[in-house]
This record gives C-alpha cells, structure tokens and sequence, in this order.
C-alpha cells in the first residue's frame, strides 16, 4: 500500500531532521502540526505519530528553541497546546543568525583572553568570525527569503 501525502511529509521530515542531527521524532512532529493547520495537545499529537506523550513533549520544547513551534492555549482547558508557527522553515533561519550571532560573540570574548598569544587569539578570532559572517550571510538569506530573491542575489548582499 502506498504511504499518503501526508505519511510522506511527515516520514521524510522526520528524515531530513536526523539527517541533520535533529531527533527524527521532532521533524515528524512539526510536519505534523504544519498539516494540521491549528493547535493540538501533546497526547493528540503523540496518538497521530504512534509515540509516547514525553518524547512529543521533549521535542516540541526542542522545536519551540528553534522558533518552529509554539504554545497555545483554549479557554477552560489546562493542557499545552502547540502550533507549528507560520512559515516554520523560514523562521528557522533568523533563529540560526541569532544562535551564530551568540556564538561569535562567546568566540570573541574567549580569543580577547589570549592577548598575551597573538597566534592563539588569531585562531580562536577566526572561530568568531566565521560565525558573525555566517550570522549575517543567514540574516540575509532570511531576508531574501521574504521576498523573493534569488540564490545568486542572496550571495551579492551577503558580501555588501
């Protein structure tokens, strides 16, 4: 039998995250919220995905780190509901330039600490500027995103 859109979307998701190092668990949960469209409790999710209520919690607190997912409520209920937020696969990328942007920064402060090496601070300098450029390089990709450009134009302003 063949596997429907929506087992598709969210068994690839879910393989494209643990390609990257994510849980698996986690891509298949934002796949599944995007597809549902509105808010849905940690136990509705975990029965569609045949997983356990605290893997789905683990994970959708993960998702809300990266700024895919976040938390909803309904009135007269106390359970956590959780969204995917829209445009999740946009979003991700201003999530990164700040986590790139924090990291540069820990970076620097740690090669400011090797003024008696020149050689050490250079290197560990490099560290942080990797990540400041890779910060901006994502800002503006975030940007681009947003209206359009194009991979060639997004590189231009990149190096502006």
């Amino acid at each position: 039998m063949t596997p429907s859109p929506e087992e598709q979307f969210i068994e690839t998701l879910g393989l494209i995250f643990q390609a990257e190092g994510v849980p698996r668990i986690s891509g298949q949960v934002l796949a599944y919220l995007v597809l549902a469209g509105d808010s849905r409790s940690l136990t509705e999710i975990a029965q569609a995905l045949g997983v356990s209520k605290a893997s789905v919690s683990t994970n959708v607190r993960q998702l809300e780190a990266r700024g895919a997912t976040e938390r909803d409520s309904r009135i007269g209920s106390r359970q956590d509901l959780w969204r995917a937020v829209a445009d999740p696969h946009h979003r991700v990328l201003g999530t990164m330039a700040e986590r790139f942007d924090r990291n540069a920064d820990r970076m620097q402060d740690i090669a400011a600490g090797f003024a008696g090496d020149p050689d050490k601070q250079q290197r560990v300098g490099a560290f942080g500027d990797f990540y400041r450029q890779s910060a901006k390089f994502l800002r503006t990709w975030f940007d681009a995103v947003g209206d359009g450009s194009e991979p060639g134009d997004i590189i231009r302003k990149a190096n502006d």
